[in-house]
């Protein structure tokens, strides 16, 4: 938004320099982009401030809203322009109906308008200087107040108009002929302004062209409404008609200043085209207004909050700068806030204590203040990667959009699962994440293309899935990417590109932090490859907690990859803390290896044998790894050798080579009648 520092100075008397005032707006929110100075033959010396107003602070696009957070941060007075009230004159020809979708609707009829008269030169500039074209002396002056209050205005052409008006939604497939001269099919769940006939305006976002201001206007309608902002948001987006009027309506514009705006706009319609002037009409349904939000806050809990002192007095009349009027009583700390009606990001007690952050300075707040607000207990389950070891393996943490394009979506979930966005932003953004993976693989992607090909990357983040159950599955996912290098290539030595078992590796490790151990078995996800795939399990509860292979090969081919991709997802939840866990001191007696190598069908998963290895080796055995997978010469067609290496130790005393003997028969015996297998010679 274009603010010029001569108009904020008609709302609040400004004797700061403009270098001084960018950085007070920039500290209360309001971030200052650009400062230009320049000189008007009617104003005189003369600043533009290009602001940078977030989503949630829609009073501020209008002077008045920026003016008052000056006002309220510097402890002066708010000048409100003076508005005249003009008396009727004439009796309008128009009934005006509204909608609970529009629970307030006002609009004023005008008779004799001379609509060839210029108006000053002071509205044309300062309507160049905010980025808006001068159209007609009507738009003019309607934009002109849309600036200034931040309420949108419209005028109709009141002899085009064909009986009473009403605010109404749309039949399915309706048309109208906007002003832009598109004509477009509407929904049902896009709200109008309609006379007997027919649309004449898409409501809240721009007017008819049937219905339009012209140089043989003579008679207008002038209209100012309060739509709710759910009805109108998405909409622009939808048709692709964002306009200064949808911007402000989808934020919320104050309810009650729609008469004010009318009020101001008549009398300088009055001033400069003259007229005949109807009553003002308006429209109400006051159950569907927004309801009074009354908010409590304790004193002392802002100074906790905060770590500064800050008097009840001072809070007060802070809130009130801002116009929010309080009560409360002499000796108490509670304070009850009515939030005003421009301010719909009001809603909690923590937002009026931001407010009085943002009027206090938070560069006046000193970090070393600031206490850690006491964590809350969650069953010590894990709520960062900053508990889990994946960033001391050298993995980067990403964050990545919960909306993802369908053809992703779809390579990782079945489509009936997916959850489809209403108004996405892009049509790479039209479903909510089914899984982490694709947002993963799109950051490899974007890094790849840049040349930096050695990617370890990991995301704590929620997918979204629908269900036939709960309607809507949500939960919390732990994803990882790896691909390129194990590490930097080296003159002694060869670079080793990064394979499955590395990540596996990270996996266990991570585990290996908790009480749950995991083993992996043969899996499949339509994102990873078909026969590269394993399902994580916990082994003491037997429940699939996640997922681990190699990037689905049509997948590469469609993204046109050429690396080695290793992606795992696992359920955050599955990784809970083990708060009881103590160091152990380790043996001091001798240790006995013994390898064995057995010949199986070469189908069968190693995690079985292992299983099964362990059941019979005793207590004391430490240590049990796979070092050899052997296909190929001297081994028959069908099967493979698996070679394991065992480590038996006692904490007490010394194993004799007989108990090991013992265990050894047992560990053969088993495998061959459970498995079929064969000790290799």
């Amino acid at each position: 938004m274009l603010v010029t520092i001569n108009w904020l100075k008609e709302f609040v008397e400004i004797k700061t320099p403009a270098d001084k005032l960018c950085e007070q707006l920039t500290m209360l929110g309001l971030e200052v982009e650009e400062l230009k100075y320049f000189e008007s033959s009617l104003s005189g010396k003369d600043a533009i401030l290009k602001l940078d107003i977030t989503p949630n602070r829609g009073d501020c696009f209008s002077i008045l809203g920026v003016a008052r957070e000056i006002a309220a941060l510097n402890k002066i007075p708010l000048r409100l322009p003076r508005v005249k009230s003009i008396k009727e004159q004439i009796k309008s020809p128009f009934l005006i109906k509204t909608h609970e979708a529009a629970p307030r609707y006002v609009g004023r009829y005008i008779d004799q308008i001379n609509i060839n008269q210029k108006i000053p030169s002071l509205i044309k500039e300062r309507l160049k200087l905010s980025g808006i074209k001068s159209i007609d002396p009507i738009v003019d002056i309607t934009n002109y107040v849309l600036l200034e209050l931040g309420q949108p205005l419209h005028a109709f052409d009141a002899d085009k108009l064909q009986g009473d008006i009403e605010v109404r939604f749309a039949e399915q497939g309706e048309k109208i002929s906007l002003l832009n001269e598109e004509e477009i099919k509407l929904t049902k769940d896009c709200l109008v302004i309609s006379d007997k006939k027919n649309s004449i305006a898409f409501a809240g976002i721009m007017g008819g062209k049937e219905s339009g201001i012209s140089t043989k206007t003579k008679s207008i309608l002038l209209e100012s409404a309060f739509f709710k902002p759910n009805i109108i948001r998405g909409k622009a987006r939808r048709f692709g008609l964002q306009t200064d009027a949808s911007m402000r309506f989808e934020r919320g514009v104050d309810y009650n200043l729609q008469k004010v705006a009318i009020e101001r706009a008549s009398s300088l319609i009055k001033l400069h085209l003259g007229g005949f002037f109807g009553p003002i009409q308006e429209a109400v349904r006051k159950n569907h207004l927004p309801k009074k939000k009354l908010i409590s806050l304790d004193s002392s809990k802002v100074n906790k909050l905060l770590g500064a002192s800050v008097p009840k007095k001072d809070i007060l009349d802070t809130l009130g700068s801002l116009g929010i009027t309080t009560k409360t009583k002499k000796g108490s700390n509670k304070i009850t806030s009515d939030v005003p009606p421009w301010r719909f990001d009001l809603s909690i007690a923590m937002d009026l204590i931001e407010e009085i952050a943002r009027c206090k300075g938070y560069d006046k707040i000193s970090p070393e203040s600031l206490k850690p607000l006491p964590r809350k207990n969650y069953n010590n389950k894990v709520l960062s990667l900053d508990e889990l070891p994946f960033l001391s393996f050298g993995y980067n943490e990403v964050i990545t959009y919960s909306f993802i394009d369908e053809i992703s979506a779809r390579s990782s979930s079945p489509k009936d699962s997916l959850i489809y966005v209403s108004n996405p932003i892009s049509s790479n953004m039209s479903v909510m994440r089914p899984s982490l993976l694709p947002g993963l693989l799109q950051t490899f992607i974007y890094n790849s293309k840049r040349g930096s090909t050695d990617c370890k990357i990991v995301e704590l983040g929620r997918a979204y899935k629908k269900t036939s159950k709960t309607g809507v599955e949500e939960k919390t996912y732990i994803s990882g990417l790896i691909s390129g290098y194990k590490e930097k290539i080296l003159w002694s030595e060869k670079p080793r590109p990064v394979s499955f078992f590395d990540l596996k590796g990270h996996l266990e490790a991570v585990y290996s932090f908790y009480t749950q151990p995991i083993e992996f078995k043969k899996g499949s996800h339509p994102f990873l490859h078909p026969g590269k795939t394993a399902s994580i399990n916990l082994k003491s509860k037997k429940n699939t907690i996640g997922v681990i292979g190699s990037l689905n090969p049509k997948i590469s081919e469609r993204y046109d990859l050429k690396e080695d991709i290793y992606l795992f997802e696992i359920l955050a939840e599955s990784l809970e803390k083990d708060i009881s866990k103590r160091f152990k001191d380790f043996s001091r007696q001798p240790s006995i290896h013994r390898d064995l190598s057995f010949v199986v069908d070469n189908q069968l998963e190693s995690s079985k044998l292992i299983r099964l290895i362990s059941k019979n080796a005793g207590k004391n055995l430490v240590d049990l790894e796979v070092f050899d997978v052997y296909e190929g010469k001297g081994i028959p067609k069908g099967k493979k050798s698996l070679a394991f290496a065992l480590t038996w130790q006692s904490k007490k005393r010394t194993l004799e080579d007989k108990e090991v003997d013992v265990y050894i028969k047992k560990i053969v015996s088993c495998l061959s009648k459970e498995l079929g297998a064969k000790l290799r010679d």
